[in-house]
């Protein structure tokens, strides 16, 4: 489709509805965030012990809540620990409407923080973390999860993801997908700037990559069965989805 990450969740409920099913949910999906949860869960078992501090680039923001739900799980357990990891989380700069409203203090994101939005979205190297609507102010959402844990947001520019990635690259074969090239990058920032203590024990997820291990042979293209965009009427995706 033709648009950004948000008008494709925006898409994909409608189709869903167009096809009478019921829409995975995002964020509210109670599975999708256990699932994500268990990056945490297989750390603590590898560790033995929860992570001081977690870091992850995040777009609505459903990864860092689900770190924050599975770390209350296993402090609940008894055997790891009794304390939250710090969450430490980026956005890729110019689109940062989280990062702003959070060093501001302020639950909801505002017109401000959104800024020049199509433009900025246009901009970023990582549009994955790019969606207009995350569950920032919602309970149990982005907020509520940074209150409880701490931590710290931060604003990474394209640069310093490409430079994150050229590093990455000198250790590893798999190159990482753009997100987590961000969230390389906020590492290393927070580390320069003397945010973080470099003893403490700290859970990096790096949330893709390694496309370019991928014969070449073995990638086929699929023709998609139609091509939309923002303005399509909720008739016309009916007629696409019944065709």
């Amino acid at each position: 489709m033709k648009g950004d990450y948000a008008d494709s969740i925006a898409i994909a409920e409608k189709t869903s509805s167009a096809a009478n099913l019921m829409s995975e949910g995002g964020a509210r999906n109670i599975a999708r965030r256990d699932g994500m949860g268990t990056v945490m869960l297989e750390a603590a078992i590898t560790m033995k012990k929860l992570p001081d501090i977690y870091f992850q680039a995040v777009g609505s923001g459903t990864g860092a809540i689900s770190a924050w739900e599975a770390s209350m799980r296993l402090i609940g357990d008894g055997r790891f620990g009794a304390r939250l990891p710090e969450l430490h989380l980026s956005q890729n700069h110019p689109f940062t409407p989280m990062v702003k409203a959070w060093a501001c203090g302020r639950r909801n994101i505002s017109d401000e923080d959104l800024g020049d939005v199509e433009n900025d979205i246009a901009s970023v190297h990582a549009d994955v973390l790019t969606n207009r609507n995350p569950p920032y102010s919602v309970k149990g959402g982005m907020y509520d999860a940074m209150a409880a844990c701490g931590g710290e947001m931060y604003g990474v520019t394209n640069a310093e993801a490409n430079e994150a990635e050229r590093l990455w690259l000198g250790f590893e074969d798999a190159v990482p997908d753009p997100a987590a090239s961000v969230a390389l990058a906020s590492l290393i920032k927070a580390a320069e700037e003397g945010k973080i203590d470099r003893n403490r024990t700290i859970l990096l997820n790096m949330t893709g990559g390694g496309c370019n291990l991928i014969p070449k042979g073995d990638m086929k293209k699929l023709r998609p069965s139609a091509k939309v965009d923002r303005n399509i009427t909720d008739d016309e995706l009916r007629r696409i989805v019944h065709e």
